[in-house]
């Protein structure tokens, strides 16, 4: 899966930005009915236990914010200065 190797791309030292960001995006998103239900659990799963801000929280959160809301989520890595981490979510949006 492309977002796999995405997230291993994310530098350790940004994971605690990226993983609260990508939570503000999927929490405050309109488009909620969009994602699937098993996702959703998956990530509840990896809140509960302080897991977010691991390489596979992480994963799960881009998956669901690339399904919510990909706009913004490109732009949240613009903003943590991850231009190869845009260019691969691009990328993976096309397909």
């Amino acid at each position: 899966m492309a977002l796999e190797k995405i997230a291993r791309n994310i530098p350790a030292s940004l994971w605690n930005e990226a993983s609260e960001k990508l939570v503000d995006i999927v929490l405050n998103s309109p488009n909620a009915s969009k994602m699937p239900s098993d996702l959703a659990k998956t990530i509840l799963y990896y809140w509960q236990r302080d897991q977010l801000a691991t390489e596979v929280g992480l994963q799960r959160l881009l998956e669901a914010a690339m399904i919510l809301e990909p706009e913004k989520t490109v732009s949240l890595m613009e903003e943590l200065g991850l231009p190869e981490i845009v260019a691969m979510l691009r990328e993976t949006s096309k397909q």
